[in-house]
């Protein structure tokens, strides 16, 4: 006879709020991405490349969890 279990709330909510955390690091990375674009500043553009990276480690150590 099969059981059926329940979702886990907390397991549910975990999963949700990572995704939420995923989804503001690439709209991060995007906007970054895009700034970078329009700006001919060398110092600018190295500074949101810099920023990118993080976000991208950011973005890897929430695909870790």
């Amino acid at each position: 006879m099969p059981t059926y279990r329940m979702p886990d709330p907390a397991g549910r909510r975990r999963v949700a709020t990572l995704a939420e955390i995923a989804d503001a690091l690439a709209s991060a990375r995007c906007s970054a991405r895009l700034a970078g674009c329009e700006t001919g500043e060398f110092v600018v553009r190295e500074l949101l490349l810099r920023v990118i990276e993080q976000i991208d480690r950011a973005a890897a150590a929430i695909r870790g969890l």
